[in-house]
C-alpha cells in the first residue's frame, strides 16, 4: 500500500510539473521552480490540490501575472514559516463547493469556479527558490508592500487540546462500559449514514421546517415529520456519495 501511494504521488507530481512547464509562453524565462509553482520573469504559475471535507480528485490551477498584482504582504505562520498574501485582479479557480444546496443547507462534494481577489501562498522556508523569486519579482514590478502579518492558531493551547479530551474517557460507575459501547456504535452508525456532512445545528432547523407545519395540522404528525426529515437527509447523502464514487471510478 505504501509503495502504491508513493507511486501515485510521484505520478501526480510528474503530471503537475508537466502541466506547469506546458503553460510557458514563447520567450518566457523560468526564474525558479517549487513543488507546486513555477516563477517566471512575467508571472507565477500555480497548481494546488483541491481541499474539502472529503478527498476530491484533481487540482486547482491558475497563473498570476506580476502586473495583475496590486498589493502584497509578507506574513509568518505560528511556526515562523513564510506566507505571501497577494491582492490581484479577479481570477476564477476550480475549488471545492457543496454539491447540493437547499435554503441555508449545504451537503455533498463537488468542484466549481470560485472568484478570488486574494491569494495566500505558503512556503516551507525563507530560502525556497520560488519564494525568493516571487518576492524579487514583486519588488522589481514595484508592487506596493503592505504591513507584515502573523497567522496564529486559534484559541489557547489548553483550548486546542481540550477538544480531544473526550477520546480518553475512562469507564467508571458513572459511565459504564455498555454506555460507552453504545456511544461508539451510534457514532459509527451516524458516520456511515451521514458521512459527517449533517451536524445538529443543521438537522434541528430541518426538523422545524417540517415539524412546525405538521403541528398545526395534527400534533401527532410532529414525530413522523422528524422521521421524514431524517430519511430525506440519509437518502440524499447516500445518493450523493454513491454518485461521487462512480465519478471517481469512471474519471481517468
Amino acid at each position: 500500500m505504501r509503495r502504491e501511494g508513493l507511486e501515485r504521488r510521484q505520478r501526480r507530481d510528474a503530471e503537475r510539473e508537466a502541466y506547469l512547464r506546458a503553460q510557458l509562453e514563447p520567450g518566457e524565462t523560468v526564474i525558479a521552480a517549487g513543488h507546486r509553482s513555477i516563477v517566471t520573469d512575467r508571472r507565477i504559475i500555480l497548481a494546488s490540490l483541491l481541499h474539502g471535507p472529503r478527498p476530491i480528485r484533481g487540482e486547482t490551477r491558475d497563473a498570476l501575472r506580476f502586473d495583475e498584482i496590486t498589493a502584497w504582504a509578507l506574513g509568518r505562520r505560528h511556526d515562523h514559516r513564510p506566507v505571501l498574501r497577494l491582492e490581484h485582479t479577479p481570477h476564477l479557480r476550480i475549488e471545492w463547493v457543496a454539491a447540493h444546496r437547499f435554503l441555508w443547507f449545504r451537503w455533498g462534494n463537488a468542484s466549481g469556479p470560485i472568484t478570488h481577489r486574494e491569494s495566500t501562498l505558503p512556503f516551507n522556508r525563507d530560502r525556497d527558490p520560488d519564494f525568493r523569486a516571487i518576492v524579487e519579482g514583486l519588488r522589481v514590478a514595484r508592487v506596493p508592500q503592505g504591513q507584515p502579518f502573523t497567522i496564529s492558531l486559534s484559541g489557547t493551547r489548553q483550548e486546542r487540546t481540550a477538544s480531544t479530551s473526550y477520546l480518553m474517557v475512562i469507564p467508571t460507575a458513572r459511565f459504564p462500559r455498555l454506555l460507552l459501547r453504545l456511544r461508539g456504535f451510534w457514532q459509527r452508525l451516524e458516520e456511515r449514514l451521514y458521512h459527517g456532512h449533517v451536524e445538529w445545528r443543521v438537522r434541528l432547523p430541518s426538523w422545524l421546517i417540517l415539524a412546525v407545519p405538521a403541528w398545526f395540522i395534527r400534533p401527532w404528525l410532529v414525530l413522523p415529520a422528524i422521521v421524514l426529515a431524517e430519511v430525506a437527509w440519509i437518502t440524499g447523502i447516500q445518493w450523493s456519495s454513491r454518485r461521487t464514487r462512480i465519478q471517481r471510478r469512471t474519471t481517468p
